[in-house]
């Protein structure tokens, strides 16, 4: 019972990285982005059936946020240098390659699974285990836009579905969020292709805790863009995230 404790909560945690995985990839969404063309300005069409539901999740998720991760995003900002804040958060990016990888072949995007696994053993090797980024400097392996599943069934045609809010995890829709279980399978930190089965479940905890509090300060600064100061911060960030997801889409 306390493994299987263990795994529920491990999941959790991971599945809320994996869901802002577009924030965390990018360090910031930039407000070329967000508020590209007059298009966010005016209201989107989003399908929102659930929104009473949706409402009551996203005041319990913006309460966590507020009272719980963003103290300990900032206690962690606060103790760890930059160098070494830096590198914790390239490490935990380098181990997300299959899934951009993958992500890459699905849509056909050769070029790209080329860039992404040539970014991938550079960064492993001369970058001590994808600390460093060395590949940024390489001509023909600089950084590109990261891909996931929930873009691949975009780019097959699959339509967005109903808006919803997740607990814990926040903005989503049922597209993506069947795309949470494509990169879970493919994540290799986790089942079935997970690197630390065999450890003790203390370790695993550590390891998914440890993602979690890296990628937190980059999470929350996507959060606070998509929030920002709207009268009504549920519709800001529906508005913000449905246009910053049709964009990923559109690419």
């Amino acid at each position: 019972m306390k493994k299987l404790s263990f795994k529920f909560s491990l999941i959790t945690c991971a599945a809320a990285l994996v869901s802002t995985s577009a924030f965390a990839e990018e360090d910031y969404i930039s407000d070329e982005e967000l508020f590209a063309d007059d298009e966010f300005e005016n209201a989107i069409v989003v399908k929102d059936p659930l929104e009473a539901i949706n409402r009551v999740t996203f005041k319990f998720n913006d309460f966590v946020y507020e009272n719980v991760l963003d103290p300990v995003a900032s206690g962690y900002q606060w103790i760890t240098p930059d160098p070494i804040e830096k590198g914790a958060s390239n490490f935990f990016k380098n181990l997300r390659f299959p899934i951009r990888a993958v992500s890459n072949l699905l849509q056909g995007r050769l070029d790209g699974a080329w860039v992404e696994t040539g970014r991938f053993a550079i960064n492993s090797t001369a970058g001590v285990f994808g600390v460093n980024t060395p590949a940024d400097n390489v001509e023909g392996f600089e950084p590109i836009p990261p891909e996931e599943f929930g873009q691949v069934l975009g780019a097959w045609g699959v339509s967005e579905g109903p808006y919803i809010v997740i607990p814990f995890l926040g903005p989503s829709n049922l597209r993506d969020a069947i795309g949470l279980v494509g990169d879970a399978s493919l994540d290799p930190i986790r089942e079935p292709l997970s690197l630390i089965d065999d450890w003790d479940w203390e370790w695993q905890f550590a390891v998914g805790t440890t993602e979690l509090l890296v990628a937190s300060p980059t999470l929350l600064d996507g959060y606070k863009q998509l929030k920002g100061t709207a009268i009504d911060p549920y519709s800001s960030v529906k508005n913000g995230y449905t246009q910053f997801r049709r964009a990923k889409i559109a690419e």
